[in-house]
């Protein structure tokens, strides 16, 4: 067969150079601009000018889900992988020597890449700027996290798959049928694989086949059904673009408490960051917290409102008349379902309002304040017995000469200290007074606020 060398630019307008096999220059060209190459030249060579090298078989999928096969020549086969990857940008499946015997053959394409992808992978790492060991477990701590990701959206997506299948069994024609089947068997294959991003695009590619499928373009018949099939499906595709879980909502307390298990929790050794951030997340969970009953009605409100979300991007989206229709029905439901929640949230919280006053508790203004109030006097204090230890050390020479002392021990004489310790001192003042002397008074709030702000901008313009 014919050999080509070819000059090419990829779609980073980078120029390659390499060759080709095929049977003429015509069907070169064609192979060259499937592969998405614009072609800057090409010309037949002859036996004696070939470049040295092995020539390599191989098979992939470009960014468009073809099936890619042909030739490659290189050095070494790990060499030719990486341009396969790099410059044609495929998600390679196999790449074999071309000489090799045909059991042989078989049995390495059977194989796959996966020894030189992992190869690959350690190259890529090392050659950025973060190698080092922390910077590589936190690397592969992000592969691995974002890997469990794309699992747990692949697993759903192929059990919602299941479920259409299943209930719309009569409605899908034998040919939707075996597509959908190929997909499935096709992203089962993949979950091996290190390409994420490839995985990633098969699932959504097979959602959307799912919505083209026959079932919703032809037929009357569970009508509701398919408006929430297809609802969920474009909910689906939405949440894989966007790199979001399903299924799950964590509120602002269910964060950092998941936080806190993750950092804090059943550990030894706690870095002293992590030990602050704790304490203002304590802080913070405690002014934020809720009953569980209501916390449980704001999360099915928060999937009402995705729900919601779904059916006004079918309205706004599909052409079908039915759908439009049904959609706007089901939108309505689902307001007058909204309502309902909010009333029912605002008659909890109307009552633990009543509790906590009852029980003399504080409410959730008073939470806060409360915090702020902790807070304050805990600065102050540990001001206070720095201001201490770093008269003792400047003033007795304790453990250090007068010329050795560190500077952040004469950190308490800064001109940013004499500003912030004043106002740290006037906040603790104020919200000690409220809830001391104050706490139910809604008369104090209109004098004690506007008193610390006077006081701060005086502290601020006579320092």
């Amino acid at each position: 067969m014919p050999h080509f060398r070819y000059t090419v630019v990829n779609k980073e307008n980078k120029q390659l150079a390499g060759e080709i096999d095929a049977p003429d220059i015509d069907k070169a060209r064609v192979e060259l601009q499937e592969l998405g190459f614009s072609i800057v030249a090409i010309e037949e060579t002859n036996a004696g000018k070939l470049e040295p090298g092995t020539v390599f078989e191989f098979k992939g999928k470009d960014n468009e889900n073809r099936t890619i096969t042909g030739t490659i020549k290189s050095e070494e086969q790990y060499q030719a992988f990486k341009r396969l990857i790099k410059e044609y940008e495929l998600d390679v499946q196999y790449i074999v020597q071309a000489d090799l015997p045909e059991k042989e053959k078989a049995k390495l394409k059977t194989a796959g890449v996966k020894t030189l992808m992992k190869k690959y992978q350690e190259e890529v790492m090392k050659n950025t700027d973060k190698y080092h060991e922390k910077k590589f477990k936190k690397i592969d701590r992000n592969f691995e996290k974002q890997k469990a990701l794309i699992m747990r959206q692949v697993d759903y997506v192929l059990g919602k798959v299941q479920e259409a299948v299943d209930g719309f069994a009569k409605e899908l024609n034998p040919e939707d049928k075996q597509k959908i089947k190929d997909f499935v068997n096709r992203i089962l294959r993949l979950k091996n694989t290190t390409n994420l991003e490839y995985l990633k695009n098969t699932s959504r590619d097979l959602l959307k086949f799912l919505q083209s499928a026959e079932v919703f373009s032809k037929g009357k018949s569970k009508i509701k059904q398919r408006l929430s099939l297809y609802a969920e499906t474009e909910d689906m595709i939405d949440h894989i673009e966007k790199g979001k879980d399903f299924g799950v909502y964590e509120d602002l307390e269910d964060q950092l408490l998941r936080w806190q298990s993750e950092h804090i929790k059943g550990k030894k050794k706690i870095p002293l960051f992590d030990r602050a951030k704790n304490i203002v997340f304590t802080i913070i969970i405690r002014i934020i917290h809720q009953p569980k009953e209501i916390r449980k009605l704001n999360k099915e409100l928060h999937f009402l409102n995705r729900e919601l979300k779904q059916y006004y991007g079918v309205y706004l989206k599909t052409k079908d008349q039915t759908f439009r229709k049904e959609s706007l029905e089901s939108i309505k439901q689902l307001r007058i379902k909204k309502q309902k929640l909010k009333e029912k949230i605002q008659d909890l919280k109307a009552q633990e309002r009543k509790r906590l006053q009852e029980m003399g508790e504080l409410n959730y203004f008073e939470k806060i304040l409360s915090s702020i109030n902790e807070l304050t006097g805990w600065l102050l204090f540990f001001y206070l017995v720095f201001y201490f230890v770093s008269s003792l050390i400047i003033n007795k020479d304790l453990i250090f000469n007068s010329y050795e002392i560190p500077s952040i021990f004469y950190l308490f004489q800064s001109g940013l200290i004499k500003y912030i310790l004043p106002l740290i001192f006037l906040l603790h003042i104020t919200t000690s007074v409220k809830l001391h002397f104050f706490k139910k008074n809604m008369v104090s709030n209109i004098v004690l606020f506007p008193v610390f702000a006077i006081f701060s901008l005086l502290v601020l313009f006579n320092f």
